[in-house]
């Protein structure tokens, strides 16, 4: 393995732990730790023992860089200025968050297709989780779409320059083409539509994740997902960041899949029946209501 991994981390111990071993097995030749700080004098110690995971058990050969804030920036800013310190150092790197649990091929899933799709601006994302993975095709191990996934992703700094937290571009965007170009579920145009407006011009982002994908899309770069779920969220609770309904946590993915090597590589192309068979196969919808995830933000915040 040749690429390096950014891991995005706070106050979870145990979830990083785990997410650690799955890094230790996949050997990485550099690791990045972006740390975001305590918002209080009650989280000090537990960020401190999450730090000290990748203090004290890091015991391949690797270079361990610290990118740590000494205060709470947010998930959003720290995301954003822990990726910008990344890229300024790297062409290409896995992300993985505290919660994020990845199946070891998905290391080498993403190496392959960082190097083989590095100068291929046509693609701008590498998803690990596959929320349907029975709308994939199994005579290939991955296809090209708009759909993102951020648990578990990987990316090129020539990606990466796009981004833009307050998403200032998307006022002047001609926003009806825009969206039925690049979702072809209405509820998807719906709900997308609701959460750029929400972000564009915001100063204060509670997320990253739409500006990202708004960035890679309106750079026309396509995601890779992956015909397996190689990735499973195992933070979703009250410690985590973001919550989630009870019926919305039913739809998430809870088993690990498996890439095989050697990968079958597909035609570059938008996957469109992908993209209508994941759509169709949504119970409840992937993206939840603009109503619900509000109200989720509201009990983060309260």
């Amino acid at each position: 393995m040749n690429t390096a991994v950014a891991i995005i981390v706070y106050r979870r111990e145990n979830t990083t732990m785990r997410v650690f071993q799955r890094i230790r097995e996949a050997k990485p030749p550099r690791l990045y730790v972006v740390a975001d700080g305590p918002k209080s004098t009650e989280e000090d110690e537990a960020c401190k023992a999450v730090r000290k995971i990748f203090e004290r058990k890091v015991d391949w050969d690797c270079q361990v860089e610290k990118v740590y804030s000494s205060t709470n920036l947010g998930l959003a800013k720290r995301v954003q200025t822990g990726l910008d310190h990344v890229f300024s150092k790297e062409k290409k790197a896995i992300i993985l968050e505290d919660d994020t649990l990845p199946d070891t091929s998905f290391f080498g899933f993403c190496d392959e297709l960082l190097e083989k799709y590095e100068d291929d601006h046509r693609i701008s994302h590498i998803s690990g989780c596959n929320f349907q993975p029975r709308a994939s095709n199994p005579d290939h191990s991955y296809c090209f779409c708009s759909i993102y996934s951020i648990w578990g992703w990987a990316t090129w700094a020539r990606s990466w320059k796009h981004f833009d937290l307050e998403m200032k571009d998307w006022k002047n965007e001609d926003k009806e083409h825009f969206l039925r170009h690049w979702f072809l579920s209405r509820r998807h145009r719906k709900g997308m539509r609701k959460m750029f407006d929400l972000h564009c011009n915001n100063k204060d982002p509670w997320t990253w994740d739409y500006q990202w994908v708004y960035s890679c899309l309106r750079n026309g770069g396509l995601s890779i997902m992956p015909s397996s779920n190689l990735v499973s969220n195992i933070g979703i609770g009250p410690e985590g960041t973001n919550t989630y309904t009870a019926k919305a946590v039913k739809m998430f993915p809870d088993k690990l899949g498996k890439v095989v090597k050697p990968l079958k590589h597909p035609q570059i192309h938008r996957d469109l029946g992908f993209e209508k068979r994941y759509y169709s196969m949504e119970k409840p919808p992937i993206l939840l209501s603009l109503k619900n995830y509000l109200k989720n933000i509201v009990r983060i915040n309260s």
